[in-house]
């Protein structure tokens, strides 16, 4: 009976070792390992691209197959780890269980030296020596060959040698001089104004004073304004950091639960037990491919320090259940029916107050094709208007001033009513016209007063009334009371004397 022979037969042989290389290939995410007692240091006899070729294993959680799950290629060079060989007897196929942390004391830099070429040679009888500096080699194995890691310093987050591998975000009060941390600190925004409602003195019943200006301020990173033990408290804060500084944090602090996610340029998501910010370094995109629905129970701020446009294809509906303001630093144009044109229709439920400090300018019923519209006003009680200046109102066509009651047109110096044809005025009872001096009532051309009702009477009942005239008076009677008989001077020149009207 032959044995079966297969991997594992020939029991279990691990190993620890030093990634020297993660430039796979054939991009399986596998790494070249350095084995302490397997290996030699010494560059010479075995060089970095010659190690064997490592596959990292992974955590149930991913599949491992056609892209699914996590890439398995975050193992730099540097990083101690921990495996065992599929093929015990010639250790050529090595699998990485996992990765050792510790405390470096020393940076992978100090393994890189360059390396020095002498030259001698004779000139004119001298001898000459050049001694030249080459590119720089790692001095033996069981470091990073380009040595970066460990480094004596990491830009991005301060950590160092000589301390723990482990994070500092996720090692309680060590995340308050994390770089990024200390950043997120120092650029915290602070008194963002809020809006104002507009002081309508003089117009309004409501708005008649300024307003005080709020503001809000960024909420503390982290939720408090120091880490202390209150949150970040390690082991529950379970971090990950990339090389670049990208970060992501899972927080299970007892009382200080936080969900982060960071880029290294600064923009953050992070929530808290009291909510969420969310702060955009540069530009910001939202795209929905679909409905959008938010939903708001409390009270809203938004604040920009540059310019707003809102662009909406379709229709705009805006419902405000309170009361709606509005105040514009500058100007306010509004087009209604840009694109095809439009009405403005509007219902107002109370009282329309408005204060305008300049000159309003109107067109109505006037466009391109010069069509007439007309304008309606309907007011249902009182309607007064003061003009502090000259006030004038033409009309291309008639004019029509009608009163239900009384009309009445007073002026403080003069009223002039001018008409190029004929005027009419008519009332359909009494009609009086009083001045205080001068009554003239002329006509430029042959015309004739007309008094068709029976038994009119001209009264002329002031002292000293004068009707004179030029021409002929013709009437069928005329009565002559009290009157004056004036004398012209005669033919001679003489002037005559006056005469009393004859005793009835």
């Amino acid at each position: 009976m032959n044995e079966n022979y297969f991997m594992g037969l020939d029991g279990f042989v691990w190993f620890v070792g030093v990634v020297e290389n993660r430039n796979d290939p054939a991009k399986l995410g596998r790494v070249q390992v350095r084995c302490l007692g397997y290996h030699t240091e010494t560059l010479e006899d075995l060089a970095s691209e010659d190690l064997p070729w490592a596959h990292v294993m992974m955590p149930t959680t991913d599949t491992s197959m056609q892209g699914l799950g996590t890439s398995p290629s975050f193992l730099v060079e540097g990083t101690w780890v921990v495996g065992f060989f599929r093929d015990t007897n010639e250790k050529q196929q090595p699998i990485i269980m996992g990765s050792l942390p510790g405390y470096p004391a020393s940076t992978a830099a100090d393994n890189v030296k360059a390396t020095k070429a002498t030259n001698k040679y004779t000139v004119d009888g001298l001898e000459i020596t050049e001694t030249t500096l080459t590119e720089e080699k790692p001095q033996k194995g069981f470091q990073d060959p380009n040595g970066k890691y460990p480094a004596s310093k990491i830009s991005h987050s301060n950590h160092s040698i000589n301390e723990s591998d482990v994070s500092r975000l996720a090692r309680g009060e060590d995340a308050e001089t994390h770089k990024l941390l200390e950043e997120r600190r120092a650029g915290k925004i602070t008194g963002v104004v809020t809006a104002v409602k507009p002081d309508l003195t003089g117009t309004s019943t409501q708005l008649t004073s300024e307003e005080t200006r709020g503001s809000f301020d960024e909420p503390e990173p982290r939720g408090v304004e120091d880490t202390g033990t209150s949150t970040g408290q390690y082991p529950f804060n379970h971090v990950y950091e990339s090389e670049s500084g990208h970060v992501s944090e899972i927080d299970d602090t007892p009382g200080g639960e936080r969900l982060l996610r960071q880029h290294k340029s600064g923009t953050f998501e992070e929530i808290t037990n009291d909510g969420r910010t969310l702060k955009v370094k540069g530009k910001n995109y939202e795209m929905v491919i679909g409905d959008s629905n938010i939903f708001i129970q409390g009270n809203v701020n938004m604040t920009t320090y540059g310019n707003k446009r809102e662009f909406v294809s379709g229709d705009y509906v805006l419902e405000v259940g309170g009361n709606f303001t509005r105040r514009i630093g500058a100007n306010e144009q509004v087009k209604i029916g840009a694109v095809t044109g439009g009405n403005l229709e509007e219902v107002i439920l109370g009282s329309h107050g408005y204060n305008i400090s300049g000159a309003v300018k109107g067109s109505i019923g006037t466009d391109d094709s010069l069509q007439s519209r007309d304008f309606d006003l309907n007011v249902g009680g009182n309607f007064g208007t003061n003009v502090g200046a000259d006030h004038f109102i033409t009309s291309g066509g008639n004019m029509t001033l009608t009163s239900g009651k009384t009309l009445a047109a007073i002026a403080l110096e003069n009223i002039g009513l001018t008409s190029i044809e004929k005027m009419s005025i008519t009332s359909g009872t009494a009609m009086s016209v009083k001045s205080a001096t001068t009554i003239n009532i002329k006509s430029e051309a042959v015309g004739t007063m007309v008094f068709a009702g029976s038994g009119s009477t001209i009264n002329l009942s002031g002292s000293g009334s004068t009707i004179t005239t030029t021409q002929e008076v013709t009437a069928n009677t005329i009565t002559l009371t009290g009157h004056v008989h004036s004398q012209t001077v005669d033919s001679a020149g003489d002037i005559q004397v006056n005469t009393s009207a004859p005793v009835a």
